[in-house]
């Protein structure tokens, strides 16, 4: 009886987590991106700006309205593309909020990202990500993904990806999925799924 007990929670956990998952979507730029291909995708390769030069979202529920915020998280390219923890981004406040000169550089190969924080041609972050070609951009592998309790039972999971790709003009594009749902005895509660992304300029 326990066995049963237990692989019907399995079961249902199973279904909730994959058919929730966050989910990418181009409708606010499919007009700006570029389709690479994976013979060049390594265009993604060059300097750009620290900041963001625009921004893009769409609301996959209303409730996500709220939670959407201009914060250094989302707007400094660095973070937002390691998709760090709010420790670690909030230390990097502290540099990245005083006169600099920042720029982000990408050198791409063999599914190896390479991100760089420039401060006036000097390296002062270096690290690099993981990833892969699909559909025309380049997905990282590093999502995250946070549950508590017993998820879509007495919990929840809060999950978000990232991809990269070029707009028509050369700048880069830095589009982020993100869903967060939780329930109680199976009655789906209030959460929020969103796909936020930011353009930063190309800087030759």
């Amino acid at each position: 009886m326990k066995s049963r007990k237990f692989n019907f929670i399995i079961t249902i956990f199973l279904v909730f987590a994959f058919s929730n998952c966050a989910t990418f979507s181009k409708k606010r730029f499919r007009k700006e991106v570029q389709k690479l291909k994976i013979e060049n995708i390594s265009r993604l390769s060059g300097n750009y700006s620290f900041n963001p030069i625009k921004k893009y979202y769409s609301l996959v529920k209303p409730e996500a309205k709220d939670t959407i915020i201009d914060s250094l998280r989302n707007n400094n390219a660095y973070i937002f593309l390691l998709n760090q923890s709010l420790n670690q981004y909030v230390k990097f406040d502290s540099i990245s909020k005083t006169k600099n000169n920042f720029q982000l550089k990408l050198t791409l190969e063999n599914n190896m990202l390479k991100v760089k924080v420039l401060e006036d041609l000097v390296v002062i972050k270096d690290t690099t990500l993981t990833g892969k070609y699909r559909n025309g951009m380049f997905y990282l592998d590093n999502k995250f993904l946070e549950c508590n309790g017993i998820p879509y039972l007495f919990g929840g999971c809060r999950n978000n990806k990232r991809r990269i790709g070029l707009t028509k003009n050369g700048n880069l594009i830095i589009n982020e999925a993100v869903n967060n749902e939780g329930a109680l005895l199976l009655i789906i509660g209030a959460g929020y799924s969103y796909n936020l992304t930011y353009e930063y300029k190309r800087i030759e």
